[in-house]
Parts: structure tokens; C-alpha cells; sequence
């Protein structure tokens, strides 16, 4: 299981750069680079919602990724010993992305 650090504060699973869901899925199945991926597990904190301050968040995550050209993708699950999720003031999905990403692709 990777090692997650996700700076994404607006996301309700983010609590203190850690995430609270015990898995989540990285989106950018035709990626070339970290731009093209996302966090599909993303979901916008709500104005005067509370943090996920029951939950309890944890710096490893099970890491679905559909990110097929990946180097660390493995039978779409993620191998890299650690990941960043960025996009600290994302409003949607799509801007995000995972910074760890690396094309394995051969040009």
C-alpha cells in the first residue's frame, strides 16, 4: 500500500495532507503526464461543511489507477512506494492530479 500525501484541501476525504478513504481511484486512462491524470475519488468540501474530523486519515491508501501508461501501474493497481495527489484549491476532479505519475510508454 503507497504512502499518499494529498495537498488537495479542498477535498472533504483531506485531513491535514492525509486522506481519510482507505482507497482511491487515480482517473487518466490515455495520460502522457501527471497533467492528464486526476484523483476520481475527488469530492469538494462544502461551504460551513465540517472536515472529516471523525475520520480517521491515514498516510497509506490503496491506489486504483487507471492511468494505463503509468510505470508504477501493475494490473491497474499503483506499486509506487509513495504518491502526491496535488491541486490544493481544485473545485472538481479534473483538477487535480497525481504528481508522481511517469510515463512508461515507449515513444
Amino acid at each position: 500500500m503507497p504512502k499518499l500525501k494529498c495537498t488537495v484541501q479542498t477535498c472533504a476525504h483531506n485531513s491535514q495532507m492525509l486522506c481519510a478513504l482507505d482507497a482511491i481511484t487515480v482517473g487518466g486512462e490515455s495520460a502522457k503526464d501527471a497533467r492528464e491524470t486526476c484523483c476520481d475519488s475527488f469530492q469538494q468540501r462544502r461551504e460551513g461543511s465540517m472536515s472529516n474530523v471523525n475520520q480517521s486519515a491515514s498516510d497509506r491508501s490503496e491506489i486504483d489507477c487507471k492511468a494505463c501508461e503509468c510505470k508504477y501501474n501493475d494490473q491497474c493497481k499503483c506499486e509506487a512506494g509513495a504518491i502526491s495527489v496535488e491541486g490544493s484549491t481544485a473545485k472538481q476532479a479534473e483538477g487535480t492530479e497525481c504528481a508522481t505519475f511517469e510515463c512508461g510508454c515507449h515513444s
